[in-house]
């Protein structure tokens, strides 16, 4: 049966996917797995978000650098349950343009960069209230100040601290820091190219307030390096410049655990696809923790996020059909799970950091969705099989044929393998359940949804105790 099965898959694989991607999910709450959409961009309110989102409380912070009003991006504020979307600002132009990355909240004030727009048009550092008022531009670049920041501020005490781009005396970017009131503006080191240029990504603190690491995209090797900076501006030091085969510069900022620095370059390892790496801080003991190779994903983008000494992220592009994954990783470099697979219609391309609450992740992709310009998404860390090991286990199990028009069997190979009784269950796009049933006495298993619209389906197969023991996508048509 099981050998029938994987001819099937293969004689309807390219059909599949050519009416997967023709198909669009109807609402948002749309449920994959453990995977959530919590909200889909329509672009007037908010489009292709690059960035990450806040968490405090039950409510999620973020910025779209397109959409909104103006077509300038916007602020928005969303519950972790997705409800209650609200676009809280629109930038025009004169008061920003293309707000990136995250945002600093302190008590209920959000604080954040744009890319560009402002009174000379090179980007602006702002301040908002969470409720969308008291909207305050506290710096305007211009250039000799810093020009195009791109990364995220950090806040330390009453002072705010970033980088741009470019700028500075020498034009290739500088690290600043201001006060939350937008007094005291200060320039701490202007790059010149020798120790790196134009940073992208945002700076890491020190667990005693006192150092801040970060990286450049580029510098005199071509592949960026790592520095570290007292926060008075003193004390600069290169800990290491990407050479060679590990050459490639990041978008994204250092996670500092313990006297460790953990992070990702986009196109640098072995196969040039990108690496998870780690040194101390005083730049010693350099150690490649993963290549990437296109089958486990490729191009990460953003930073590692820390949570239960593993390390989360995504890639913006990844195996067979997929435009991105969410993976896992020790903190050794052992143990690396690709959690989940965007497919387009789930999003595509997440472009920013993770954020954790509880054991959900917190998320947004660049593209992809209902829309096309992307989602907000969730997904369960506790509840989510990796890849790899639910495609293993995926073999052993069947729906054929699909697509179909309503009417299909479900066959496993060894239902031995499965300890006690199965349970089955089939939801539709909405996240809702179509289809249940337990305690099934023998495969394969014949199901009728003929009371079922058009469309995508999900079918899970669960054991006595409900742990995922299999499943997929089906087309009714």
């Amino acid at each position: 049966m099981i050998h029938f099965c994987r001819k099937l898959k293969l004689h309807t694989m390219k059909k599949y996917f050519a009416l997967v991607l023709t198909l669009s999910y109807l609402e948002t709450g749309t449920c994959i797995a453990q995977y959530t959409i919590l909200h889909n961009f329509n672009y007037i309110n908010g489009g292709f978000p690059n960035g990450s989102l806040k968490l405090s409380g039950n409510m999620l912070y973020g910025v779209t650098p397109f959409g909104g009003a103006n077509d300038s991006g916007c602020i928005f504020s969303i519950t972790t349950n997705g409800s209650g979307y609200k676009d809280l600002f629109d930038f025009n132009g004169t008061n920003g343009n293309q707000p990136n990355k995250l945002l600093v909240l302190s008590n209920n004030v959000l604080y954040g960069m744009t890319q560009s727009g402002g009174t000379d048009s090179d980007g602006i550092v702002f301040s908002i209230h969470t409720d969308g008022s008291n909207y305050k531009i506290l710096l305007n670049f211009n250039q000799t100040n810093g020009q195009y920041p791109h990364g995220s501020l950090i806040l330390n005490g009453d002072k705010l601290y970033g980088m741009t781009e470019q700028g500075g005396f020498y034009g290739d970017g500088n690290i600043f820091c201001i006060d939350t009131n937008g007094n005291r503006y200060k320039d701490l080191y202007d790059f010149d190219y020798t120790y790196g240029s134009n940073p992208v990504g945002s700076l890491t603190i020190s667990h005693s307030g006192k150092v801040l690491y970060g990286m450049t995209n580029e510098g005199q090797t071509f592949g960026g390096n790592i520095f570290s900076i007292d926060t008075d501006g003193s004390e600069y030091k290169n800990l290491l410049h990407f050479t060679g085969t590990y050459w490639g510069g990041s978008y994204g900022s250092l996670t500092l655990f313990g006297s460790t620095l953990y992070g990702i370059t986009e196109q640098g390892g072995v196969n040039a696809l990108g690496n998870i790496f780690s040194v101390d801080t005083n730049g010693n003991n350099y150690k490649d923790l993963l290549n990437f190779n296109g089958t486990n994903g490729k191009y990460p983008d953003g930073s590692l996020l820390l949570y239960n000494n593993k390390l989360y992220g995504t890639t913006t592009g990844g195996s067979m059909d997929s435009v991105g994954c969410i993976f896992s990783i020790d903190t050794d470099g052992k143990g690396y799970k690709d959690l989940f697979y965007f497919n387009t219609l789930d999003g595509s391309g997440p472009f920013g950091d993770l954020t954790v609450g509880g054991n959900i992740l917190y998320g947004m992709t660049q593209d992809g969705g209902t829309n096309g310009v992307g989602v907000i998404f969730t997904i369960d860390i506790n509840a989510t099989a990796s890849v790899s090991e639910l495609s293993k286990l995926s073999e052993m199990v069947c729906l054929y044929p699909n697509p179909n028009n309503g009417q299909f069997s479900i066959a496993i190979s060894d239902p031995e393998l499965i300890s006690g009784t199965q349970s089955i269950e089939v939801y539709n796009v909405l996240g809702e359940k179509v289809y249940f049933q337990s305690s099934i006495a023998s495969y394969p298993l014949s199901i009728n949804l003929n009371n079922q619209p058009v469309g995508v389906y999900l079918y899970r197969v669960l054991n006595e105790d409900g742990n995922l023991f299999g499943e997929g996508k089906f087309i009714v048509k």
